[in-house]
């Protein structure tokens, strides 16, 4: 009698477990897999609202109200000082609120904003702003000593932050060309109206001519300066025959009219 083919039999076997109950349960397995990949997806924590209020927030807060509230020119830019980061204030509940005494431009270009929140936990800072308004100025290219005349090699140009100066600086080269400083000037150092003066076309001791009249009828006289001038500038001159001293108004390297 031929012994049993066992190899056989396990194989029927496993294909009949697979054709039966083996499929339902790799099936079930697999509804199982996906119900619980379902179910962790849908149990992620909800994101939480910071404890803290963001610099971001504040800075951005402020740049808004200044902008539409504040009066500058259309290239200006705020400057926020930057808030210590140890600075830990609740997260405001509500809209924050901006305001500042000082609605144009300071001179300096500084001013102090206040930040509040009025909700469940209120705070209020106070934040230093810096204007910035860029503006092309006038500098020069290269050293000059006191009198000397301007002329256009010597001139150049730089961009500053207008609220920051003090003086009244000079942005067209016709306000300067023909003018001479008034003291020692460096390269690249601004011009300003202070630092030129017209040209001394009337120097102490000429002899000028002094003319004095109206109503078409004038008056000359022979005379000396006893000052330097420049064109449209005032000088005192001393009559040559009468010794008397009159202040006029130097027209030109020779001629002094008497208003």
């Amino acid at each position: 009698m031929p012994a049993p083919n066992l190899t056989a039999q396990h194989s029927n076997t496993l294909s009949a477990y697979c054709r039966n109950g083996g499929l339902a349960l790799i099936t079930a397995i697999a509804g199982w897999a996906s119900a619980g990949s379902i179910v962790a997806h849908a149990e992620e924590p909800p994101a939480q609202t910071p404890q803290f209020q963001s610099a971001q927030s504040i800075e951005s807060a402020i740049q808004v109200y200044l902008k539409q509230q504040v009066a500058v020119g259309i290239h200006s830019q705020f400057q926020v000082t930057p808030l210590d980061p140890r600075l830990q204030l609740k997260t405001c509940n509500q809209p924050l609120q901006v305001q500042t005494n000082r609605l144009s431009v300071p001179q300096g270009g500084r001013l102090t904003v206040q930040v509040a929140c009025q909700g469940d936990a209120p705070w209020r800072i106070f934040v230093p702003v810096k204007i910035m308004t860029p503006v092309t100025v006038l500098s020069l290219a290269r050293p000059l000593a006191p009198g000397a005349q301007i002329t256009a090699q010597d001139l150049s140009t730089q961009i500053v932050n207008a609220n920051s100066q003090t003086s009244a600086y000079l942005t067209q080269p016709a306000d300067a060309i023909g003018l001479v400083v008034t003291r020692p000037m460096q390269a690249g150092q601004i011009l300003t109206q202070q630092d030129l003066n017209a040209a001394q076309i009337i120097k102490r001791g000429d002899r000028v001519t002094l003319i004095a009249g109206g109503d078409g009828v004038s008056v000359s006289a022979e005379g000396i300066a006893q000052g330097s001038a420049g064109a449209g500038q005032r000088v005192m001159v001393k009559n040559s025959r009468s010794g008397a001293q009159v202040e006029g108004i130097a027209r030109d390297a020779h001629t002094v009219i008497i208003p």
